[in-house]
């Protein structure tokens, strides 16, 4: 530590002038004097300024009202923009996966933004036989290995 000797401190660093107390009682003497001596300040108002004293007003300034229409729209402008900037899940980077999915939500969204001219480029016609839809034995396990090693490449047709 840096400051090991600090209780050990000779000097105080403060110093008096000299003959600082030889003189001290002299110069309070001195300016009492001065001040028995001294009643008046020496400046003067003339008889009568303050009776006929006006300030002439130039002009008169326009006040602004921090409630004004326009400042009102600004601010919840502003305000509006950081709330709706923070409700988006701008920061929300996660990765979505299959999971995040419903059932029904893709169902809806095949019927309602697909044509059935368009979901037969998907199919060859080995792969729309009734023996497959009706077909019960496959387990969960082997429909998701299906699911998982589709190229979906495949099936886009350009």
């Amino acid at each position: 530590m840096k400051n090991e000797n600090l209780n050990n401190v000779k000097k105080t660093g403060f110093k008096v002038p000299q003959n600082y107390f030889e003189e001290f009682e002299n110069s309070i003497l001195t300016e009492a004097k001065l001040k028995n001596l001294v009643i008046d300040s020496g400046f003067k108002a003339p008889e009568g300024y303050l009776d006929n004293f006006s300030v002439p007003i130039e002009k008169e300034t326009k006040v602004i009202s921090i409630f004004s229409k326009k400042n009102m729209l600004l601010v919840s402008s502003i305000a509006a923009a950081i709330v709706l900037f923070f409700s988006l899940n701008v920061f929300d980077n996660s990765p979505l996966s299959f999971d995040d999915l419903d059932t029904t939500t893709v169902d809806n969204y095949i019927l309602n933004e697909t044509e059935i001219g368009d979901l037969t480029y998907l199919f060859q016609d080995n792969e729309l036989s009734e023996n497959q839809f009706i077909d019960y034995s496959l387990s969960d396990e082997a429909l998701d290995n299906y699911i998982e090693n589709i190229d979906f490449n495949d099936l886009y047709s350009e």
